[in-house]
């Protein structure tokens, strides 16, 4: 139980850091056009390219398309361990409108750009965090002790 606890204290603070990450990283000034981008794959192409032409850094592209995916793996890990019991299809839904709303938030304020491709790699993060716990409960034994998950 302690340690459910842990999992959920940490997931908390978690999720305010993605939100301080993701909402409140500055980027645009307030007042500009409001940026929108809801053609798939476009801004994984555009920095695909910019990083083949030497325009911008590997550390850079890492942090923008990587990064996307892989900051919302942990959570992806952590929600099915302390939601014993809530299925891994909601934990996937729930997630996902949480990556929605930062995404309106962003719109709605006019900060930050609104990316379907943020969109796609945020959720391809959720999906790779999910695979890993269950992979980690068969490895593990509890697969029969949870199986209406």
């Amino acid at each position: 139980m302690k340690k459910k606890i842990s999992v959920f204290i940490f997931i908390v603070i978690y999720i305010a850091l993605i939100v301080k990450l993701l909402v409140f990283k500055g980027g645009r000034a307030i007042g500009s056009d409001r940026a929108i981008n809801i053609e798939l794959f476009y801004t994984i192409k555009n920095y695909t390219l910019a990083l083949y032409n030497g325009n911008i850094t590997l550390k850079n592209y890492l942090l923008n398309i990587v990064g996307n995916v892989f900051i919302f793996v942990p959570i992806g890990i952590m929600l099915p361990y302390i939601m014993i019991g809530m299925k891994k299809f909601n934990t996937f839904v729930a997630l996902t409108i949480f990556v929605l709303g930062i995404e309106a938030y962003q719109l709605e304020k006019n900060i930050g750009v609104f990316d379907i491709d943020d969109i796609l790699l945020n959720v391809l993060g959720i999906i790779i965090g999910i695979i890993i716990y269950s992979i980690i409960i068969r490895s593990r034994g509890f697969y029969e002790k949870n199986k209406t998950r």
